[in-house]
Formats: structure tokens, sequence, C-alpha cells
């Protein structure tokens, strides 16, 4: 499974609102000619992180997948002030990564900041996985999709003393109910980036982890849905689908705000971040009142 990659330039200094309810105003510098790569730029965060930096005049490359939201994100892109151009990459292919890595250099001459996007999930019970095909492609793409940009990325990194922000996910602290798959690789992520972190202590390279909520998507947010009914006649074990529609009482992030949140981290340089708050409570309680976290947990869990 491919999943967009997307390299910017920054070219000028701009100002955004944290907090578009209010008259709070915070500076967000990115000195003149940084370069930027992200995965998972097609929809939802990463298309809300590719379009905050295209209003910074951003220059793009970005992965031949979901042909017509490409498009549409070009043409966003473009029109708020970045460049866009499209190239071909999977992140499962450790080859296609180090390809993309290389074209960068070639364009740009060096990479300032990875923002690592790209996820999928497999909702499931573990006992009704009918095999591990499911587990193996989430973890080939949440975690390995992230150590392969990241591995080719990192001396280019290390010369500018540049910035790795992982998208993670409360899921990689806490385990969640029918998310095994998911779980495994967001804890697998944190731990890498985390051992990886003191390593490069003395190379200047921070790394910042993000912890964001569940997020409304405007546009369809795509799972990974594992079928539990034998078919012997049907080898793939994987249902693509479509969430519904939000309903107005539902209290997911906008992702717009999201967005906002994880650029602001980005500039602060921050060690790991969660939100909302509640979140932040979640994961720093656990170890205190663990019975009595999982079972709220598993109360509010559907299935």
């Amino acid at each position: 499974m491919g999943n967009t990659l997307t390299a910017l330039e920054i070219k000028s200094t701009k100002f955004m609102s944290f907090n578009q309810n209010s008259n709070q105003i915070l500076y967000i510098y990115q000195k003149a000619g940084s370069v930027i790569i992200i995965t998972g730029a097609s929809e939802g965060i990463g298309k809300e992180l590719a379009l905050k930096y295209a209003l910074r005049q951003s220059r793009f490359f970005i992965k031949k997948q979901k042909y017509i939201k490409i498009q549409i994100i070009k043409y966003l892109c473009n029109h708020l002030g970045g460049r866009t151009q499209i190239f071909q990459c999977d992140v499962t292919n450790e080859e296609q990564c180090k390809q993309m890595v290389e074209q960068c250099i070639n364009y740009f001459q060096k990479i300032d900041l990875l923002i690592l996007n790209a996820g999928v999930n497999a909702h499931s019970k573990f006992m009704d996985f009918q095999d591990l095909k499911a587990f193996k492609q989430v973890m080939d793409t949440n975690f390995y999709g992230y150590v392969y940009p990241t591995r080719y990325a990192l001396p280019y990194l290390v010369k500018t003393k540049g910035q790795i922000v992982v998208l993670s996910s409360l899921s990689g602290e806490i385990g969640l109910p029918y998310k095994s798959a998911y779980c495994s690789s967001k804890f697998a992520v944190t731990g890498f980036f985390e051992s990886l972190r003191t390593e490069l202590k003395d190379k200047s390279v921070d790394i910042t982890i993000i912890c964001p909520p569940s997020v409304n998507f405007y546009l369809f947010f795509l799972i990974i849905k594992l079928k539990v009914k034998t078919n012997l006649r049907d080898n793939d074990l994987i249902q693509k689908y479509k969430t519904q529609q939000m309903d107005e009482t539902d209290d997911r992030m906008n992702v717009e705000d999201c967005a906002k949140i994880i650029v602001f981290a980005s500039d602060k340089r921050a060690r790991k971040v969660f939100f909302p708050f509640k979140a932040y409570m979640s994961a720093y309680m656990r170890p205190i009142f663990p019975d009595y976290v999982d079972n709220k947990i598993l109360k509010l869990s559907k299935f």
C-alpha cells in the first residue's frame, strides 16, 4: 500500500493563529529556504499540514496515488503560494523511500524537517484475525513506513541540525481494545523514536512525538476492516471502507485545529505532545490507577 509523501521548501516567514476563536497570535518562525518532507499528505492531518506549510510559499513533491485528490491538493497548495510536483513512492518500500530522499536532495540540496504521518488501522479482536496479513500490513505501513524515510533522511537532517515530527497516538502509550495491530505499531514507533532521540543528542537533531486524539475528517478517513467470516473463495481478508459523515454531536477534534497544534509543536521543537488534556491524563494516570483507566477505556470502546 502506498502512502503520499510531500516535500516542501519554505520560502518565507508567516504568522499563524493558534486558536481561531481567540485573539492570541503565535509568531511561527521558519528560516527562509527550509526544506520539509511530509508523509501521508493526501487527506486528513497530512493534507492540512501541507496546506498550512503552503501558506509559507512551500514547494511540494507528491506521490502519484488517489490521483484526483492529489490534483486538488496540488491546486490548493499552488493557490496558497506553494509550488507542487508529483512523483511515485511507497513508504512500505525501502528502495522507493531511498529514491524519494535522493530526489528531494537533487531538487533542494538539503532536508530540514521530516514529518511522518502516513498510517492505516486494523480494527478487530485479535482472536478474529484469520491470519496475520492485516497485522503485518499495519506494521509495514505504520512502523517501517516511518523507519525507512528516517533511515535515508537522517544523514541530511544531521547536517542541518534538523527535526523529525512523528505522528504517533495515544494508542502508542495505552493498549486499546480491538486495536492490537494498531497499538503494536504505535508502541513500536514511540519506542523507536525515543531511543533514536537519545542517540542523536549530540547531533542537535530534535524529535517531536505527537499523540493526537481522534479527529473528524471532512474527507473520508480510510481504515482497514477485517473480514471475520470464513470465506474460502476470498483470499483478501482486508476490506477497505469509508466512515459515514460525522453527525453534529460528534465531539472529535476538527482536523484543521489538530494540524494547527502540530505546526505549533513543531515550531517549538517540543519533545512529546498529548492533546486534548484528557488524553494526557489517561496516559499518566494509567500506571497509578491501571484497572480504573482500563475499565473506562473498555466502556468507551466500540466494536
